[in-house]
């Protein structure tokens, strides 16, 4: 039996979905503690998943620190490291897919230690427990320069690392930001790109197939509200060419390499012609080395559309997160951009986002963002905003079955009125279920 827009099959608030169910869906209210929170990264670990989380902290309940949790293979909350406890200052970790993972198991990250002018960008290296194994001052500048920049991403290159965001000087608009760092995290080159009037942030990078980089993000061009870009650059950071695409799309964007060396960008559309400002589609587009269109796929035309993470998977589909209609979105692509699934996750009242997904060694896939709840409505987002997980079998199921059944939500809005035991369960399972 399967409830539409029910929480059959997954996970009752700060607890696990059952066993043996295809997937989980767990969330951390409880652990929250109604302290607002994101997640941009999980990764698979031996022991299960680590999930990169920036919370509100308990002791400073203005400044959010960076909280690494880790949930068991069924999604049971194991243990959670703060960084860093005692210190009234915020802390960000990145935007989507905001950490670097490679094969000997270690996590690394870009962390902004403060929100200010004196803040530092730090590299953290975590071990598959979520342990601080070492940090590494990346930049600062002086409190007088009044210079401001974030890291938005980061990910493992040839030659160790590369990170992208942006950059803003006193009385100018950002720049985007590229920088590559050796292995053991110290800068080689930092490189800023776009124009004053431009003001472009960059979201996503990855190293190209000749050792340069693709750097994704966007801007604001006059006649523009927003209008995605694409650099390619050398191995030295200097600017090969630029796309810029999308029309007057909103924030979105990220870039994958394909094994013919094709390059994929996961970004928005919204054509200006078009009668309601907030309507958009999720846009798939191939590009080759000179920068011209292969082909561009669009799909997911409707309101509140954004676009998030993406991966290419080994058979060259394509498995990416986005949003619509403010509902949390997991959508599986053929390597030629056509749609091939697409699930919603609707797990509470409000709005809901999945910001970064990985395939799992059993084949399917995990997922971690926030959703919103605005009961009661909290001006500061200071406590409505939950850390959530989904893990779902190979076909985006957290229900084994249901592509065969037409139901592609989850809710948790019922959870008052269910009830799973055993939780975990073994080789039964007894629901009671009372409609409100």
């Amino acid at each position: 039996m399967i409830l539409k827009r029910s929480i059959i099959g997954v996970a009752l608030a700060g607890s696990i979905g059952a066993l043996g169910q295809g997937g989980f869906i767990v969330h951390f209210d409880d652990l929250q503690d109604g302290r607002s929170g994101r997640s941009v990264s999980v990764r698979e670990v031996p022991s299960g998943f680590l999930v990169f989380c920036s919370q509100f902290s308990q002791q400073f309940p203005t400044k959010s620190h960076i909280y690494v949790r880790r949930i068991d293979p069924q999604g049971v909350h194991e243990g959670e490291h703060e960084f860093i406890v005692g210190l009234d200052r915020g802390f960000d970790i990145g935007y989507i897919d905001a950490v670097a993972s490679n094969a000997s198991g270690l996590v690394t990250a870009v962390v902004d230690e403060g929100r200010d002018f004196a803040s530092r960008k730090r590299l953290y290296r975590f071990d598959q427990f979520g342990d601080t194994l070492e940090t590494r001052l990346i930049m600062t500048f002086p409190v007088e320069d009044s210079i401001s920049q974030a890291i938005r991403q980061v990910r493992p290159v040839s030659i160790g690392y590369a990170f992208c965001g942006f950059y803003d000087l006193p009385q100018q608009r950002s720049k985007a930001m590229l920088g590559v760092m050796d292995p053991m995290g110290d800068t080689l080159w930092v490189k800023r790109y776009g124009t004053p009037i431009e003001a472009p942030v960059a979201l996503g990078v990855a190293e190209y197939t000749d050792g340069g980089f693709l750097l994704t993000g966007y801007g604001t061009p006059p006649g523009n509200f927003n209008m995605s870009f694409l650099i390619r650059t050398d191995a030295s950071g200097n600017e090969i060419w630029r796309r810029n695409y999308g029309n007057n799309a909103s924030v979105g964007g990220a870039v994958r390499i394909a094994a013919d060396g094709g390059i994929i960008t996961w970004s928005e559309y919204r054509d200006p012609t078009w009668p309601n400002w907030y309507w958009q589609q999720m846009m798939l587009t191939k590009w080759n080395a000179t920068g011209n269109v292969v082909w561009q796929k669009r799909s997911h035309y409707n309101n509140y559309v954004n676009t998030y993470d993406f991966e290419i998977l080994p058979d060259g589909s394509m498995i990416a997160t986005g949003t619509a209609l403010l509902e949390a979105v997991l959508a599986k692509f053929s390597p030629t951009g056509d749609s091939l699934w697409s699930r919603s996750f609707t797990p509470t009242h409000g709005g809901s986002y999945l910001y970064d997904v990985q395939p799992t060694s059993d084949g399917g896939f995990v997922a971690t963002g926030e959703t919103f709840k605005y009961d009661p409505i909290d001006t500061q987002f200071q406590t409505n905003q939950i850390i959530w997980v989904v893990k779902t079998d190979s076909l985006g199921c957290v229900v084994p079955g249901c592509q065969n059944v037409g139901v592609h939500e989850y809710a948790l809005d019922l959870n008052e009125h269910l009830s799973v035991w055993p939780n975990p369960v073994n080789d039964r399972i007894n629901l009671t279920f009372t409609p409100p």
